[in-house]
């Protein structure tokens, strides 16, 4: 095995940007999604990088990372390097405005292709620990109620790779996460040489990366976390002085005065997110953690 040091500067595969630049290459594509799905694809129609979908005037658009067709098929892979707070709803709304894309007027519903959009993800979004999640809709009364969606989500979560039984896919899972290219493994050789070859060229690099669009994510993932943890539970009231559910007990100390300790929780927020230390968020519900965090970050 071989694991590349991260230096300074330095662009992985889970960046969103480098991500797309590999997975322009249509041969490593299909051989990536045969990879997950475990299928052959004799064909596929390589839609192109960064596909936007606009459904309508108002709704919101999407961008997917990469948008394929074949064999009456469709196929959306997408790069996941920070914690998503919100990925079943993401997903959801992936699916629906894909299957806009896909059936046209006039053509009946028996007529949606097949489709599969797949998360590679760096960290756990769900929090069970599993490798991989294969998710389709079922019948919660009776799970032999098979519904013909033909829809599947698939979410990696390359810090299980260890967990994984098959090696070709715990071998992608563990390059996901700490970028080790395993022996004998000709993928993610292949996805590795593209990786650094972009590191090496100067122009590329210099096109790589947007600051805007890095403070514009950066905003959001604090957003995104400062509401999920509201909602889970999390910060425990801002010691409210009562033992209640955190959305009340945020609303309690706030009128109680208790902003600044409000702002000390967004701050730290801010700063584990921004050095990419988003499972220590996972630890403010501990208080004595959340204390060692708040102090090693002067807040």
């Amino acid at each position: 095995m071989k694991t590349r040091a991260k230096t300074p500067g330095w662009i992985g595969f889970d960046h969103s940007q480098m991500f797309n630049l590999v997975i322009m290459q249509e041969d490593v594509c299909q051989r990536l999604l045969e990879r997950i799905l475990g299928i052959q694809i004799e064909k596929l129609e390589f839609e192109n990088v960064e596909h936007e979908i606009d459904p309508s005037i108002e709704g919101r658009g999407v961008r997917l990372d990469a948008y394929a067709k074949g064999e009456g098929k469709a196929f959306n892979i997408e790069m996941q390097a920070q914690t998503e707070y919100y990925l079943g709803c993401r997903l959801r709304y992936y699916q629906s405005v894909i299957d806009s894309d896909l059936l046209r007027k006039g053509d009946d519903y028996e007529d949606l292709p097949r489709s599969y959009i797949i998360f590679l993800c760096v960290h756990d979004s769900f929090g069970y620990g599993l490798p991989v999640y294969t998710i389709e809709p079922r019948c919660l009364e009776n799970h032999d109620c098979a519904l013909d969606t033909r829809c599947t989500w698939i979410v990696l979560n390359g810090s299980a790779w260890v967990k994984e039984d098959d090696e070709k896919l715990r071998s992608l899972l563990q390059y996901i996460e700490d970028g080790t290219v395993t022996e004998g493994d000709d993928l993610v050789a292949q996805i590795d040489r593209l990786v650094v070859a972009a590191n090496d060229d100067d122009k590329v690099m210099s096109e790589m990366i947007s600051v805007s669009t890095v403070e514009a994510n950066a905003e959001r993932r604090v957003r995104q976390a400062e509401k999920f943890y509201s909602e889970v539970g999390f910060k425990q009231g801002y010691e409210a002085g009562e033992e209640q559910g955190l959305e009340q007990g945020i609303e309690q100390g706030i009128e109680q005065g208790k902003k600044e300790e409000a702002a000390r929780i967004s701050a730290l927020i801010n700063r584990l997110l921004a050095d990419g230390r988003e499972q220590d968020i996972l630890l403010l519900g501990d208080q004595e953690a959340l204390e060692r965090l708040l102090k090693e970050y002067s807040l």
